[in-house]
């Protein structure tokens, strides 16, 4: 497990793969980013430098995921992953709205976490109210990002003139459900029509950087509480979870793009009862003995136990 940037990444359980693609991350930019390091065991690195031609062939996703040498590490080799149901539900997803996302933003331009949460309240004649104590009383306050601040005379509550939803309060509310709480920072997919990048950067300019990357997967950590996982966890957890199922280490190999099988191993967690598994089949044991050593075992005599 990791602890202060040390050791290897935590292998995920179910449990805890569940609560943070549903309770840790918030947009679906972020879901569709970490499924593909879960599903086709990358690194994050290959997955924020991934295009959309990777992925998709024109608007339909390709049934494998090319990961090219170049964004590779060492630029090892090209390598082709078969597209996870899960994972094409999870990046169709992430097409239709990134699609509305774009429209939201093209109506009411950027917003923030301030807009998303107080906005403004308008009274039944259409006059403006403070936000936070419904009064009607304001001075100007200058500007930000050019736009007019006003300030409130009784509760000295600072908000702009006019918030990014002022005109489209149903927007606001669509917004939430997308989870997308600030636009600032937020790559828009097709923003930039010559951007090739399946999750592009900072106004949709090149691809999503590490460290905004690395401050969603903290951000996740955090809401869930999840210790000793690192962004490799899902690569090291694909890997794992194929070892355990019995699939051979060089079709393994083939998918996670290791050039040696023991550069492979070191990725892969091996489990006391695997072991005891292993030894148990040098010679078959009768139901009576497996009772036997079941038993030894929960009464903690048995070096099995180990």
């Amino acid at each position: 497990m990791r602890v202060n940037g040390c050791g290897q990444a935590k292998i995920l359980t179910d449990e805890e793969l569940e609560a943070f693609f549903t309770q840790g991350l918030k947009c679906q930019r972020d879901r569709s980013l970490f499924d593909i390091c879960r599903y086709t065991a990358s690194r994050i690195g290959e997955a924020r430098q991934l295009q959309v031609a990777h992925v998709f062939d024109g608007r339909q996703i390709r049934d494998k995921i090319t990961v090219p040498k170049v964004i590779t590490k060492a630029r090892q080799a090209t390598r082709e992953v078969p597209t996870h149901p899960k994972l094409r539900q999870s990046l169709e997803t992430y097409f239709e709205q990134s699609a509305q996302l774009l429209q939201i933003h093209k109506l009411v331009g950027n917003w923030d976490i301030k807009s998303t949460r107080c906005g403004q309240n308008i009274d039944q004649d259409g006059n403006l109210l403070c936000p936070k104590c419904q009064r009607q009383k304001f001075s100007t306050a200058g500007k930000s990002r050019g736009k007019q601040m006003l300030k409130c005379k009784n509760c000295g509550y600072r908000f702009l003139e006019k918030a990014a939803f002022f005109e489209y309060p149903e927007l606001k509310v669509k917004v939430i459900e997308l989870g997308v709480f600030n636009s600032y920072c937020f790559g828009f997919l097709d923003l930039e029509s010559d951007n090739p990048y399946l999750f592009p950067g900072f106004g949709g300019k090149g691809h999503l950087s590490h460290t905004a990357a690395q401050e969603t997967f903290n951000d996740a950590c955090e809401r869930i509480n999840l210790e000793g996982a690192s962004t490799h966890s899902f690569r090291r957890t694909a890997l794992t979870k194929m070892s355990d199922a019995g699939i051979p280490l060089r079709v393994i190999q083939k998918i996670s793009g290791h050039s040696r099988l023991k550069n492979l191993q070191k990725y892969l967690e091996v489990k006391p009862k695997q072991v005891r598994a292993a030894v148990y089949q040098l010679h078959p044991l009768f139901d009576d003995e497996i009772y036997h050593y079941r038993r030894k075992e929960h009464a903690g005599q048995s070096e099995w136990t180990s």
